[in-house]
């Protein structure tokens, strides 16, 4: 079955590929694009208490959670094909690298076409619960970056194994309220310059990966209802060249309701052996699955959302799992136009955080402010 999503999914980002540009015969003209100019900077100031607190600081910081500058430029043809750029830049002071994203994009009546560095199809169709909260979204806000989770428990979410490595991804229109994606990444290690013509097929990472995504959105009356699902399918590399490692195979489902100011979200995710050694997977270890629910309400500039995360993963030979619990209370708050205030409390636990014979156990909790300001 897989193999023929993952023949399909190469024959139709091939036709995208090769027809759009000949459609697009007035792109190369000498016309400017319309350019536009954007950014977003987060300052935090977190606390934070909890059982293992080595290697975490002195239980309260000051942060720069993200600081970038957006860029976007974009035209339309002769033909009515609107066709364009977008590029992030990281702007941080010890960001190590300049770039963030940077795609082009042409858009017609047959759909999106993205060429570039930018999250495949499944990472960005997803329907997670986190979508209806507030503020820095319950655990999707970083609480990671405060509580000490172990290097065995999951407490990120996402279909996100490419991140933004080169790919090349189409959207369909949306027809009847459906929606449907598919991204192509040769490599997960590889974006921009030269780099994805010389890489080996033997490194480590993963290759000829696809992101695949599909979901419906609908009202009835005063109801919004947003449902998907998405998965993640690739092979693994090995220093030895030898596809022995746990491909990715990661399945999602989601749904989010919104009405009269309430919102209402749910989604599951199973990331089954990714990465995962072969003698790994014999002793009885997997990836590990999650869960998130969340409920808000929204009134003018205010917002309150409350968010439960879950999950699990399997260590095998007789070891206890690896589980992660976070709940999480957001409000935010639009002071002017631009400028948000944010407050998140969230309350950790972290069962068998390193996967150990004997298990280490950690609650923590962490209160954090953001001023997020946009531009």
């Amino acid at each position: 079955m897989f193999k023929q999503i993952l023949l399909g999914g190469t024959a139709l980002m091939g036709v995208a590929a090769m027809t759009l540009p000949v459609q697009a015969g007035s792109v190369g003209s000498k016309d400017a694009m319309s350019v536009t100019l954007g950014g977003e900077l987060r300052f935090n100031v977190g606390f934070a208490d909890q059982d293992v607190s080595a290697g975490r600081g002195r239980g309260y910081a000051l942060n720069v959670d993200e600081s970038e500058v957006k860029i976007g430029a974009k035209n339309t043809a002769d033909n009515g094909l609107t066709y364009g750029i977008s590029i992030e830049l990281n702007a941080g002071a010890a960001d190590n690298s300049a770039a963030d994203e940077a795609f082009a994009f042409i858009d017609s009546d047959w759909g999106r076409v993205e060429m570039g560095d930018q999250d495949d199809a499944s990472d960005r169709m997803a329907v997670h619960a986190f979508n209806v909260l507030v503020g820095r979204a319950g655990a999707d806000g970083d609480p990671a970056d405060y509580i000490n989770f172990g290097n065995r428990g999951i407490s990120a979410q996402g279909f996100d194994s490419t991140s933004d490595d080169t790919k090349l991804t189409y959207f369909s229109p949306r027809l009847g309220g459906f929606q449907v994606g598919i991204s192509l990444t040769p490599d997960s290690g590889v974006n921009s310059g030269t780099a994805g013509l010389l890489d080996t097929d033997n490194d480590g990472d993963f290759e000829n990966v696809f992101g695949l995504g599909a979901n419906w959105k609908g009202t009835f009356e005063d109801v919004s209802i947003l449902l998907g699902v998405v998965g993640e399918f690739g092979d693994s590399e090995t220093a030895t060249g030898a596809d022995t490692e746990g491909e990715i195979e990661s399945l999602g489902i989601g749904a989010n309701v919104t009405f009269a100011g309430f919102g209402f979200g749910a989604f599951y995710a199973d990331l089954a052996e990714k990465g995962l050694s072969q003698a790994q997977r014999t002793a009885g270890r997997d990836a590990g699955s999650y869960y998130d629910l969340g409920v808000s309400y929204k009134t003018g500039p205010w917002g309150v959302s409350l968010g439960y995360f879950s999950s699990t993963v399997s260590n095998g030979a007789g070891i206890a799992d690896s589980d992660v619990e976070i709940i999480s209370l957001d409000a935010a708050y639009d002071v002017a136009p631009g400028w948000e205030l944010t407050g998140a409390l969230h309350v950790g636990e972290a069962e068998n955080m390193n996967g150990t014979a004997v298990p280490v156990k950690n609650d923590g909790t962490a209160l954090i402010f953001t001023n997020i300001f946009k531009f």
